[in-house]
């Protein structure tokens, strides 16, 4: 009996002491790192020029994270690119004219989260996949960053193929067969990158204002096999 007075007499001091541990400040070092892993593994980041169409820049963001107290202002973090030696069949690194890194980067006052943009461009040597290789590192502001943390990978291309959305309703109701120079002229001119997500009536109406911006442009339609132009054809009527 005696035992329990004696534990009931130290649990006050006990929730005293862990409440004083709960709002103790941080006070270790500042560690960034990328937030966009999937099960503690490298997540690699795909694009394709494909799907922008009618972009010659495509901006990708990726998350980061910071361990620690978050800054009372702007603070600077460094950002290196990889060149990884290639081995034949490898995907070979990205040249400095497919993207744009910010010249000064810096991770935003008063947050633990914040996101970098990378700019990718299009050029007409991208006909098959590069990758670019971005790593953190410390500085005189950030301690560190965590190990398989503090690396990711953009891997894209412009290779121009047909989209998912360009199904066999697309093709016999909307757009007509697809060609790459139908494609790209579609996605010039509606901005729609994603077809399949409009409702029906809207595919209708925007296949329609394509027929008559067509029609109205004498815009021409090309075998991607031969070369050999033709009349472009949109049935959606």
């Amino acid at each position: 009996m005696m035992k329990k007075y004696i534990l009931l007499a130290l649990l006050p001091l006990c929730l005293c002491a862990c409440s004083e541990d709960e709002i103790k400040p941080y006070n270790g070092g500042q560690y960034l790192y990328f937030n966009q892993f999937k099960d503690n593994e490298e997540e690699v980041i795909n694009v394709s020029f494909n799907n922008y169409p009618a972009n010659d820049e495509v901006v990708v963001k990726i998350g980061l994270a910071l361990i620690g107290k978050p800054f009372e202002k702007d603070t600077p973090y460094k950002l290196v690119v990889v060149n990884e030696e290639v081995k034949d069949g490898e995907t070979p690194n990205a040249l400095p004219e497919n993207y744009r890194l910010p010249e000064s980067p810096v991770f935003k006052a008063g947050v633990s989260e914040d996101v970098l943009e990378v700019t990718l461009v299009k050029t007409d040597n991208l006909k098959e996949d590069v990758k670019l290789c971005l790593r953190l590192e410390s500085n005189e502001y950030f301690t560190g960053s965590m190990p398989r943390f503090d690396q990711i990978e953009i891997v894209f291309n412009n290779v121009v193929s047909k989209p998912l959305w360009w199904n066999n309703e697309v093709t016999k109701l909307f757009l007509g067969t697809y060609s790459r120079k139908k494609y790209v002229e579609f996605a010039a001119f509606s901005g729609v990158s994603d077809f399949g997500a409009l409702s029906t009536a809207e595919k209708r109406q925007v296949s329609l204002d394509f027929k008559y911006y067509v029609a109205a442009n004498n815009i021409m339609d090309k075998n991607d096999k031969t070369g050999e132009e033709f009349p472009m054809e949109i049935p959606v009527d």
